[in-house]
């Protein structure tokens, strides 16, 4: 129920459920909307557009996104994997002349293309924004617990910017009436973007560099893989005396996006026409009289920044409000959802009195420093492949040969180290004296590991017939995964909840329909009777190798809550 009261011209809305506030309708706010309604939690969703997205933007969901996404049910997931690109599409990155001119180099892209089943349940997903966004929408209204409102803008944040503030209150308009309110909730998610009102409002600064180049953002259609078959590939650059940027197929069936990079006097739609357009993805393609129909063209620029505080007050960052990232890596959207997925078990349980407000703070300890290594290796790549084109047209760069470069630049597209890899270090976390394990590359390489902090590893159970992974077994509860010989662990985890508020849900790996064959105690670093306990972000809060009391369990969820 929802309370209406006049201040003056102001109109000002009190729910008798409280309501967080989400600031944005892409991936990411629509990706908040879902992982609040898991536990319970109402929120409201404003969106300045009168609807969601009508250009591609990003294409790439990996497959960490993939499985935040299947705790959004089954018909989320399904629905998105009918979308995903044909086999084939999701490796190389190809460097070429034009699309069938010389080719320069070639990175295998594994992290597209996702680590397969003895990693994860979940398969990677390449395919456009604006079908990912309808999808999520529709799973969004189907919770019945989001007021979803398009055509309305954020004007102001009136109150939840500074540290003691109890709640949040910002200071709305609706776009076709000129109407505005205020709208009250615990907290504010911003997740409005690159160019965040919200991050300006408080005054909150961007670390990094701006402004690098100036992009077209270009979605055609056109029959250009009839001419490419044995070219497949993600994303295919391209460097010509006519062409300079990139081709990006959308399903390989005629949809296509690329990047034009431009002068900042031609960085207008004005300028730069869509005739223009046309005549660029000709000579970038190479093929003669090629008809492309221009479906729609935007503007940005490339900028490597954080933002500098995660959360600020009731207030959290998420997305492109937090973070932007030079596409070349993928990584941005992906950043965004697995940043936001930490943020929001931690913002439900202090909505709901079950931890103490510092929990959410522990959302930049984990994330900030992560994510802003993501965000340099983007740049990086970004240079490499300036490198590369370099580096062919002068015969080698620096005594080294394009083959060199190419080699050098194998983080592009290889970054399961990150995606899966994040050993978070913070009071959320407690420490048993162990480490994650020593790999040659903790960008691009992972092995998994059940060492708290780490994501929780995938061990298929279960019969061949009907297997399920122990990922989903996680869901908005804590859980408790105990080896064979661990049955009192049920009882601890009893005695837990009840003693610290928070729902626990607790499974003997063994038991019918559990079976593991031996894996699961191997790959969690168990004995016989020890047990994990998994936080709702599906990272390793906490773990006992052997058995032990009641008391400690209920000591590391306590200081895990920050109660």
């Amino acid at each position: 129920m929802v309370f209406v009261v006049k201040i003056g011209f102001m109109i000002m809305e009190h729910s008798a459920t409280s309501r967080v506030i989400i600031v944005g309708a892409g991936p990411v706010g629509l990706g908040a909307a879902l992982e609040l309604a898991r536990f319970g939690v109402r929120s409201v969703l404003i969106e300045k557009h009168d609807d969601t997205s009508w250009h591609p933007k990003t294409r790439v969901f990996n497959t960490r996104t993939m499985e935040i996404a299947r705790g959004w049910g089954p018909a989320v997931y399904k629905r998105l994997r009918s979308i995903d690109a044909p086999d084939g599409w999701k490796s190389p990155i190809r460097f070429l002349s034009s699309l069938t001119g010389e080719e320069y180099g070639v990175i295998d892209t594994k992290g597209f293309a996702g680590p397969g089943p003895e990693i994860s349940p979940a398969l990677a997903l390449l395919s456009s924004q604006e079908k990912v966004e309808k999808i999520l929408l529709d799973a969004v209204r189907a919770t019945n617990l989001v007021d979803v409102r398009f055509g309305t803008e954020a004007l102001r944040v009136v109150k939840g910017g500074a540290a003691g503030d109890d709640e949040a209150v910002l200071e709305i308009k609706h776009t076709a009436s000129g109407k505005t309110a205020r709208l009250s909730g615990p907290a504010l998610i911003a997740a409005d973007g690159a160019a965040s009102r919200i991050r300006g409002e408080l005054g909150l600064h961007l670390e990094g560099p701006q402004g690098l180049s100036h992009i077209i953002n270009c979605y055609f259609k056109a029959d250009i893989e009839r001419h490419i078959a044995h070219r497949k590939g993600c994303i295919l650059f391209v460097s010509n005396e006519r062409a300079t940027g990139v081709l990006q197929p959308l399903d390989a069936a005629g949809r296509w996006l690329c990047q034009i990079g431009v002068t900042p006097e031609q960085w207008s739609l004005d300028v730069f026409t869509k005739a223009q357009a046309q005549d660029w993805i000709r000579a970038a393609t190479g093929i003669a009289g090629l008809e492309a129909e221009i479906v729609t063209m935007g503007l940005w620029r490339l900028n490597a920044t954080i933002v500098e505080r995660l959360v600020q007050g009731r207030v959290i960052f998420c997305g492109d409000a937090a973070h932007q990232f030079p596409p070349t890596g993928g990584l941005g959207v992906n950043s965004g959802v697995q940043g936001m997925h930490n943020a929001m078990w931690k913002l439900a349980y202090c909505v709901q009195g079950k931890a103490g407000w510092p929990l959410l703070e522990t959302y930049q300890t984990e994330r900030h420093q992560l994510t802003q290594r993501i965000v340099n290796q983007s740049l990086q790549n970004s240079i490499n492949v300036n490198r590369i084109f370099a580096a062919a047209a002068k015969g080698g760069e620096s005594g080294l040969s394009t083959d060199d470069v190419v080699a050098s630049s194998r983080r592009y597209g290889n970054h399961s180290g990150v995606e899966f890899g994040a050993a978070y270090a913070s009071p959320a976390v407690i420490g048993d004296g162990t480490s994650a394990p020593t790999v040659a590359d903790t960008y691009a390489d992972y092995i998994q590991s059940a060492t708290p902090g780490c994501r929780a590893p995938h061990v298929w159970l279960g019969q061949p017939k009907a297997q399920l992974s122990t990922l989903d077994l996680i869901g908005p509860s804590f859980t408790l995964l105990a080896a064979p010989g661990g049955a009192l662990w049920r009882a601890h985890a009893a005695e837990a909840s009840r003693a610290c508020g928070v729902p626990i849900v607790s499974y003997i790996v063994g038991e019918p329909g559990l079976d593991d064959h031996g894996a699961f105690a191997h790959d969690y670093g168990l004995t016989g009777d020890g047990a994990v306990l998994i936080r709702p972000d599906g990272h390793i809060g906490w773990r006992s190798r052997t058995a032990a009391t009641q008391t400690a369990l209920i000591e590391a969820v306590h200081s895990i809550l920050a109660h």
